[in-house]
């Protein structure tokens, strides 16, 4: 509401449509799956394959994991 004229004035009314309002949103379905309890999207657990003859250590002085020979361990 206008507080001069004390009415809502129509140029106030007036919205430009946008080519990003035609873009549809899953709100929900976002806020929900980054609640942890149930929701939309879930991770799928990836299977580990380790080679025959290697191992998983720590990277030193890095943070990380690498795959060495398990004749260097």
């Amino acid at each position: 509401m206008d507080k001069i004229i004390k009415e809502t004035a129509e140029y106030l009314q007036s919205t430009r449509r946008s080519a990003l309002d035609d873009i549809p949103d899953n709100f929900a379905e976002r806020i929900m799956a980054g609640a942890g309890k149930g929701g939309g999207a879930k991770k799928e657990k990836r299977e580990v394959k380790i080679p025959e003859g290697f191992t998983v250590a720590l990277n030193y002085n890095k943070g990380g994991y690498q795959v060495i020979p398990k004749k260097d361990v």
